[in-house]
Parts: C-alpha cells; sequence; structure tokens
C-alpha cells in the first residue's frame, strides 16, 4: 500500500462512509462504522497541527481494508477480535491507538526525533545514544570514515531493521549493507497493520553509537501510565529471537511463564532511581507509552526508544494484568486530551 506523506482520510458523508463500511460485514470493521456515525465522535474532529490520527492519514477506501487486516493479525494472536468501539483491554487499547489516538508526526515514528521527546528536566539524567551518520542518498560509510567501534546500522523509519556493525567496515561490508538496507528506504512500513506513523517522513539509514559492551545489547523498557510506572521488561535482541523477562514495577519478576529470561545484569539502585526519574518526566503529558532505555558499562542510562503502541497489541499477558492495566488506561481523556479540534466550518 503507498500513501502519501501528506495523505489526510477524505471525507465522504458519515452515512455513506458508515453503509459503506457495514457491507463488509467484518465485526471490527462494523464497529468502525458506529464510530464513523457516533455523534461528537472522532470522525467529526480533526487533530491540532503537528498532530495526526489513522483515521486521519488513511483514505476512506484505504481506511476499512487495513482496519480488517490489523483486526485479523489480533485474531490470530489474541484469539478474538479487538473492540475498537469501546474497548476496555490493555491490548484492545493498543489496537484502537493506531486508528484513534492523536500521535505527534514525525516525531513518532522518526528514530533521529527520539532526543525531541526528553523534556528540559530530564536532560541532566539521559540524553539518545550518539548517531555519528545519517543519510537518504549517500553510501554507507567505511574504512576509516567512522571512528572505529561498534555501530548499529539502522532505518530511521520501523522495527527490527537494524545490523550490529564493526568499524573500520571494508568496501564489500560496506557494499552488501547498502543491497541490503537501501530499498528499505522506498517500501513503507506497516502500512497495511495500521503503523502509519512510520510513513509520515522521508526515511534514512542512521549509524548509531552501541551503548555498553554486551553482545547483546539489553533494552530495559518502561511502561507507563499517567506518568507512573506500571510494568518493567529486559528485552534482548538476539540473531534470531528474543529474551525477555517481566518485572513489577519494584523489580520483582512475573509473568514469564512463555518466555526464555533475558540474561542481564541487575541494573544498581542509582540507575534504577535514575531511568525512574526520566520515565516518570518524559511519560507525564504522554498517558500510556513505553520509555525504552539503554545502559553503558557505567550504568548511564540512554533513551532508545518512545513507542506508543508496545508489542503492536499483539502481547500475549495474563487475563488479570491485560484487565488491570486496561482499567488503569483512562481511553477517553487519551483520544480527548486537547490535541483534537473541530473541524474548521
Amino acid at each position: 500500500m503507498s500513501v502519501p506523506e501528506d495523505k489526510v482520510a477524505d471525507q465522504p458523508s458519515a452515512s455513506a462512509a458508515a453503509e459503506a463500511f457495514a457491507k463488509q460485514a467484518h465485526p471490527t470493521v462494523v464497529q468502525l462504522a458506529g464510530l464513523v456515525v457516533k455523534p461528537n465522535g472522532p470522525f467529526s474532529k480533526r487533530p491540532k497541527r503537528g498532530y495526526k490520527r489513522g483515521i486521519d492519514f488513511y483514505s476512506a477506501s484505504q481506511l476499512p481494508l487495513v482496519v480488517r487486516t490489523a483486526a485479523d493479525q489480533f485474531r490470530e494472536a489474541l484469539g478474538r477480535y479487538p473492540n475498537l468501539l469501546a474497548p476496555e483491554l490493555l491490548n484492545d487499547k493498543i489496537f484502537a491507538s493506531k486508528f484513534l489516538r492523536p500521535l505527534k508526526v514525525p516525531e513518532t515514528g522518526n528514530k533521529l526525533l527520539t532526543s525531541s521527546f526528553i523534556p528540559a528536566e530530564a536532560e541532566d539524567l539521559i540524553s539518545c545514544a550518539p548517531v555519528v551518520w545519517h543519510s537518504r542518498t549517500e553510501r554507507i560509510p567505511r574504512g576509516d570514515e567512522i571512528e572505529p567501534g561498534v555501530y548499529y546500522l539502522k532505518t530511521t523509519h520501523g522495527c527490527d531493521m537494524f545490523r550490529r556493525v564493526t568499524y573500520p567496515l571494508s568496501d564489500a561490508q560496506a557494499d552488501a549493507f547498502d543491497a541490503e538496507f537501501r530499498p528499505l528506504l522506498h517500501t513503507g512500513f506497516g502500512l497495511n497493520l495500521g503503523n502509519w506513523w512510520h510513513n509520515c517522513f522521508a526515511p534514512e539509514l542512521m549509524l548509531e553509537k552501541a551503548i555498553g559492551s554486551e553482545e547483546f545489547t539489553t533494552s530495559l523498557n518502561y511502561v507507563m501510565m499517567n506518568g507512573e510506572v506500571v510494568r518493567l521488561t529486559a528485552y534482548q535482541k538476539l540473531a534470531q529471537g528474543y529474551r525477555k523477562t517481566n518485572f513489577e514495577p519494584d523489580w520483582t519478576p512475573y509473568d514469564n511463564i512463555t518466555n526464555e529470561r533475558a540474561q542481564f545484569d541487575m541494573p544498581s539502585a542509582a540507575a534504577k532511581d535514575r531511568m525512574a526519574q526520566a520515565a516518570r518526566l518524559i511519560a507525564t503529558k504522554l498517558g500510556y507509552v513505553r520509555i525504552d532505555f539503554l545502559l553503558d558499562d557505567d550504568q548511564r542510562p540512554y533513551l532508545g526508544e518512545v513507542t506508543f503502541t508496545p508489542g503492536n497489541g499483539l502481547t500475549v499477558v495474563a487475563s488479570e494484568i491485560e484487565e488491570r492495566l486496561g482499567r488503569m488506561w483512562n481511553w477517553s481523556a487519551m483520544v480527548e486530551d486537547g490535541k483534537l479540534a473541530p473541524p474548521a466550518s
């Protein structure tokens, strides 16, 4: 699916759109039809400048197809369709976020802009990993063009598109990475599954300095709700697959039956405190969000990612956890938090 960067959904009459959506007879698309005609509902408003929702990004003809595909993926992972009309469970609200939650663009999807989420009062606590090079058109640096060391070659959009590389890099290695990564810049990421925010800017390739000396970097992920820590995860991406351990906010492990646990050194008390402080400051005005940190060998934290749809709403968790976190998430406040305005008359 190809969508122009500045595409905003065309707006047929509410009744015509609802009728067209309902004819598809797909349970989640039928709920979408209900939102279209809902008085004072999401389709009656527009996001303020600098924000966008999935229903604004996709055209009226594309939107029901994307919702259907994403809902089918949700059902395959969790055994049920999401509730888009009145979400209550955690994963349902994450799913609905892709279409109804105003997200800041292009910051939400662009790794080069992650630092913009660090408020001034948190700048003494954390920073982002140094980006030593980025470009959309130039060849990947090679030889001694980059200081010797370990880096991550990434795309500035999407996820799971990276390689750990060590400089100096030979011409042959650099050419091979160019051939592998360059095509990714010309392919939309996740468009058919509702991950539209990765497609609001022209992506580039980037080289980011590796944080710490571990072969498999451990990301320490803070799930935040209303500015408070509600869940922690230590996540390690491996050459094949991953390892992770879930924790309560006090770092007590829980709900780890189905996962191979991450193998990492527990952060120091000082590092834990610093990350928690930074996470609270970043999340204060962001509602439900996951904030990922990396620690260097001296236990200094760096901001890795700010993720508004953790796991894409497809993570299997204990029903008690999904219900409890779902109740904590004030959904109406999330979609009506001052980032929307009535359409101009």
